[in-house]
């Protein structure tokens, strides 16, 4: 038995590092964190607005999010870097141009989907909340608020 064949010795080896580096590519591959808002609807007077925070990725968040329709149609979607106590705002106006506007428009079901994009970061690391604001006074009529699935 001590006199094994070293090539006998060397498929071993490369048996063994194999089985360990599939395991490590395996680990590396697990899916980002994300959370989902649940949907709002709109009328042609509203707009949602989406307000994210980093409360705890001390090296800061890379995130994607997106408004998405009821026939999940991307309506608007962008990426930020979010530096850990900061906060972000963005908003959708079904009804209104370019420049912010109220142009009218229809009712419109909308949901918020973001992705964690930094590996092996918590979705806890973000907290998320989305408001229904009133296009005319600027006043927030309704406030949900997001958690990790």
């Amino acid at each position: 038995m001590k006199n094994r064949n070293p090539l006998t010795r060397l498929a071993l080896l490369f048996t063994v590092l194999l089985t360990l580096g599939a395991a490590t590519a395996q680990a590396d591959i697990l899916p980002n964190p994300s959370l989902e808002l649940a949907p709002v609807g709109l009328t042609m007077d509203q707009s949602a607005r989406l307000n994210l925070v980093n409360v705890g990725a001390t090296g800061g968040l890379f995130i994607n999010w997106s408004f998405i329709d009821a026939n999940g149609n991307i309506l608007e979607r962008s990426a930020v870097t979010l530096p850990v106590g900061k906060t972000v705002s963005f908003a959708y106006c079904p009804g209104c141009d370019r420049a912010g506007q109220a142009t009218g428009g229809s009712d419109l079901k909308v949901r918020v989907h973001v992705d964690i994009l930094n590996p092996n970061v918590p979705a806890e690391s973000l907290r998320a909340s989305l408001e229904i604001v009133d296009n005319a006074t600027g006043a927030t009529t309704v406030c949900t608020a997001g958690a990790a699935p």
